[in-house]
């Protein structure tokens, strides 16, 4: 199958890391890809770091439509693709259009906490031009069908997907805590993510205070670049509340290897997370997981019942279920086993092919 894949994204969020993944997944399995992009975004850079057939060109960010639309045009007719998946609204407007000049289906993939408009406009986009829709979630599956009136196009949940070979990792538990200064003897709780209040950075460092008064000599990891939040920040709030071992690695180049190095994931953001790429790095590494009823979340979390839920923003159900784990390692080995039987099942870059092939073969058959 020849493929067009537009990610018009100005920079490196989970919507682009996902496309990525999902052209990398596609193209393993014997896909044509070629993948379209701004020139020089952080999308476009991450492509050529991995391989990707990647066309660079002002397709999404150029203000003149028209022109913008032309180019696309000239690129459907050279590559004669069978599909355009779109990942954001701008390149789903100029593929559907492209696409029915040349009689190409568009395919939109959606992962945005946004519920889709439902304007006229909105309508007769994915009424009449569109495909396929593949989204990120079985409630925004929900909102477009109760949006739109489809009539049989397909609509389907696609989670994103990890190379697990990644995860393999050949150091000792041990080893790894030592190379991070965690220390061996010690359970390791971490949070992997910016720091950004949406993150729930607060409420972590709130709820693993209340941990280590039962628990002193538990290690805490917050790994993450800086965002809306500084590293200092982070290290004042520890203090105040009483956190005495606190670890602070900034980006880590080698993620899994932290990850592998935790006892305890936690996911404790408060808003978005409509892709978790970090709730299926904590499965891979078969740890147990806490995570927030928030979207992606949620529902990873209960259909694979690997991990606890807890309310977003409430630090004291977040340290009950924290501590749950603390006294019970059984419990903790059952629920890291079950999340990594999971994602080798529903979450790795082969299920993110598959998935993706089978919305498209859909699509094309249909």
């Amino acid at each position: 199958m020849r493929i067009v894949q537009a990610i018009d994204v100005r920079w490196y969020n989970a919507c682009a890391d996902f496309a990525l993944t999902q052209a990398l997944a596609l193209q393993r399995i014997g896909h044509e890809i070629l993948l379209m992009a701004d020139p020089g975004s952080p999308p476009a850079r991450k492509a050529l770091e991995l391989g990707l057939n990647l066309n660079e060109k002002d397709y999404f960010s150029s203000l003149n439509v028209v022109a913008s639309m032309i180019n696309l045009n000239k690129i459907v007719k050279k590559f004669r693709p069978e599909v355009i998946m779109a990942h954001r609204g701008e390149s789903h407007l100029l593929g559907a259009l492209a696409g029915r000049i040349n009689g190409v289906p568009v395919v939109r993939f959606r992962g945005d906490v946004r519920s889709p408009r439902r304007d006229v406009f909105s309508k007769l986009l994915n009424e009449k031009f569109t495909g396929g829709i593949a989204v990120s979630t079985e409630k925004l599956k929900e909102i477009y069908t109760n949006s739109y009136n489809l009539n049989g196009i397909p609509v389907d949940v696609i989670y994103p997907g990890l190379d697990l070979a990644r995860f393999a990792v050949k150091a000792s538990k041990s080893d790894l805590k030592k190379k991070f200064g965690i220390s061996p003897d010690e359970i390791a709780i971490g949070i992997v993510g910016r720091l950004s209040p949406v993150k729930g950075h607060r409420f972590f460092l709130e709820a693993v205070s209340k941990v280590v008064t039962k628990f002193p000599g538990v290690n805490i990891v917050v790994a993450g670049e800086e965002a809306q939040i500084k590293r200092e920040h982070i290290l004042r709030s520890a203090e105040s509340l009483g956190i005495d071992k606190i670890i602070m690695p900034g980006i880590v180049p080698n993620v899994e290897e932290l990850i592998s190095a935790f006892d305890i994931g936690v996911v404790s953001s408060t808003g978005s997370e409509m892709i978790c790429r970090v709730l299926l790095e904590y499965y891979a590494a078969g740890i147990a997981a806490v995570g927030t009823r928030v979207n992606q979340i949620e529902e990873i979390i209960g259909i694979s019942g690997a991990g606890l839920l807890v309310p977003p923003g409430d630090p004291i159900s977040m340290a009950d279920a924290i501590k749950r784990f603390m006294v019970d390692e059984k419990l903790r080995k059952i629920h890291g086993e079950r999340a990594r039987k999971w994602v080798e099942m529903k979450g790795s870059i082969e299920s993110l092919g598959r998935a993706t092939e089978i919305l498209l073969e859909r699509v094309l058959n249909g």
